[in-house]
């Protein structure tokens, strides 16, 4: 069995802290959180407080990371899978569609996908997604073609072996194959893929919303910093922006180091 780095159980340890640290502090108990907050009030809403506003933020942009990193693994497998089991020209169709995706800048399609998306629920036509909703769909929309590739190929490698060949020859079909003998070796790749999505989901929501596109309420941590920046300029104002900002970090740098640890794929530039 292969041992799991040590790195690894950092990423994982500092995820996990963060998570039940964000659902205790931002959810569970945040009235407890305000009258205890050794930072104070925040500058621009008087009625809320730093350590409020900044575990509320990363709960949200947990949520958001885990959600669309979900929904772009789960949209890769399936677009990986189709291409296997239906071979020659209709995997050379969906491989060229991936490399076309994989190209497109994430943050600039977000924004597009973000400003598109906001204009229908504005009039009307929304269908219930929400400003949550409609990050996670954006993000998983631009965010599947690098699992879809990744999963692509690691199939291709396993149906390489040996045993696989057997079990084709025995009269074995494709999906009998996949779900037998591939999926069980594929996966620990799935949980790889899965955490390699999070910092770009993460740092792509952050960038989106920092600018004041996306409309993400309750705020998530790049909203926060979007809307709280100005406060530098103040004297005491670092005490505003920096524990965001640190806590953002913290989150990108669990996920980078899990993902990397676990035999993630190459990381997207963004």
């Amino acid at each position: 069995m292969r041992r799991v780095p040590l790195r690894a159980w950092v990423g994982l340890v500092l995820l996990v802290g963060l998570g039940v640290l964000s659902l205790v502090a931002g959810r569970l108990f945040p009235e407890s959180l305000a009258q205890t907050c050794p930072l104070g009030w925040d500058l621009n809403r008087p009625d809320r407080s730093v350590c409020e506003l900044a575990f509320g933020g990363l709960w949200v942009s947990l949520a958001v990371g885990l959600a669309a990193g979900a929904l772009s693994t789960v949209l890769g497998l399936g677009v990986a899978a189709l291409a296997r089991l239906s071979g020659g020209v209709t995997e050379q169709v969906l491989l060229r569609a991936v490399d076309a995706v994989f190209a497109l800048p994430d943050v600039l399609v977000v924004m597009v996908l973000q400003l598109a998306g906001q204009s229908l629920m504005d009039a009307g036509h929304g269908v219930g997604l929400g400003p949550f909703g409609l990050m996670v769909a954006s993000l998983a929309l631009v965010g599947w073609a690098g699992p879809a590739r990744m999963f692509r190929d690691r199939l291709a490698t396993l149906e390489g072996q040996e045993y696989v060949a057997a079990a084709r020859a025995l009269g074995g079909g494709g999906v009998h194959v996949l779900r037998v003998h591939l999926w069980p070796l594929l996966r620990p790749f799935v949980l790889a893929v899965f955490l390699s999505r999070l910092p770009s989901a993460i740092l792509t929501e952050s960038t989106v919303s920092f600018f004041g596109i996306a409309r993400m309420e309750p705020m998530s941590l790049g909203r926060y910093l979007g809307t709280s920046y100005a406060a530098l300029i103040y004297e005491g104002g670092g005490r505003v922006v920096l524990p965001a900002w640190g806590l953002l970090v913290l989150l990108v740098l669990g996920a980078s180091l899990a993902s990397q640890a676990l035999g993630g794929g190459p990381r997207r530039q963004v």
